[in-house]
């Protein structure tokens, strides 16, 4: 692929677009980063910011996922348990609870189905989820299905904020690097805007572009959305009344970094104790619904 690439550019054509070329490679910030390196002369400089930016992206995905093994391992355990209970241990005692006769407790009853549904019916519950899969992601390759969707991951409370400062942070750190090398600012906004991934926020951001391109301050016209952090704009209006809205915006980029660091690390432990705290209701649920059955049983043999 680098052979390719070298090729290309030997021929004649730009950096950016042989890379380009080597479709679901290279993501589009990446591309567009090198494009603006090219745009302002400083190619070299834009690729030792891109490594740094990729480096801490990097570490932060790392972190996360390192945050999660232990969480994953909890549920996959808990659901082999709730499946042992529900499709093997539960009906040895159905057979019991009838030669009694009498009526179980609705707990039980209620118990017993499901794990009746899930030992028959396994099969067709995994093609549902297969299927209700597969429609959402078609559903997300539609533009105003899609728009609907960011929208309401947007107005979701505390994950809607963090998508918010994730995507902050890549507007920030494109444009402030971009505007670093000396792209002018509508350029940098336009290209910017590429690496977003919200397509809400995306087309704020394009809302944001046509009023500066009329005159209006970048914080300003990023205000007019509502869905920007707003300590980030007021430190992009800091900077652009000082004359330094490059370094301002690779600062605001910095900051939202960390605090998105803080908020998963902070989500990752809280999410153990609720795990734990859930599957103990679920499995207690079950063991109680065997003991009110075994007290109902008791009580209609004495």
């Amino acid at each position: 692929m680098l052979s390719k690439i070298r090729d290309r550019v030997r021929e004649g054509i730009s950096l950016s677009q042989a890379l380009e070329e080597q479709h679901g490679v290279f993501s589009r910030f990446y591309i567009n980063m090198v494009r603006a390196g090219e745009m302002g002369g400083a190619l070299d400089q834009t690729l030792a910011r891109m490594s740094e930016y990729l480096e801490r992206a990097k570490e932060l995905k790392d972190g996360v996922v390192s945050a999660l093994i232990y969480p994953a391992l909890l549920v996959i355990l808990a659901i082999a348990s709730l499946m042992l209970l529900m499709v093997y241990v539960i009906p040895q005692f159905t057979p019991m609870f009838e030669d009694f006769g009498g009526e179980l407790p609705w707990l039980t009853q209620v118990v017993v189905a499901v794990g009746d549904l899930l030992k028959n019916f396994w099969w067709a519950l995994i093609g549902l989820a297969v299927i209700v899969v597969l429609w959402f992601r078609g559903q997300m390759r539609t533009p105003s299905t899609r728009l609907a969707w960011d929208g309401r991951f947007l107005r979701m409370r505390w994950f809607g904020d963090v998508i918010a400062k994730i995507e902050m942070a890549r507007l920030a750190r494109t444009t402030g690097t971009l505007l670093v090398n000396g792209v002018p600012l509508l350029s940098a906004i336009s290209i910017s805007r590429n690496v977003m991934t919200n397509t809400v926020l995306r087309a704020d951001v394009a809302d944001a572009a046509k009023r500066v391109k009329t005159g209006s301050p970048l914080a300003r016209a990023l205000n007019e959305s509502g869905h920007f952090p707003r300590l980030a704009l007021q430190m992009v209006n800091v900077g652009e009344e000082t004359g330094q809205l490059d370094e301002m915006l690779l600062k605001v980029a910095d900051t939202y970094d960390r605090e998105v660091k803080t908020t998963i690390d902070r989500i990752m432990a809280m999410l153990v104790p609720a795990l734990t705290l859930g599957l103990a209701a679920v499995i207690g649920t079950i063991v109680m619904s065997v003991l009110m059955a075994i007290l109902s049983i008791n009580e209609m043999v004495g």
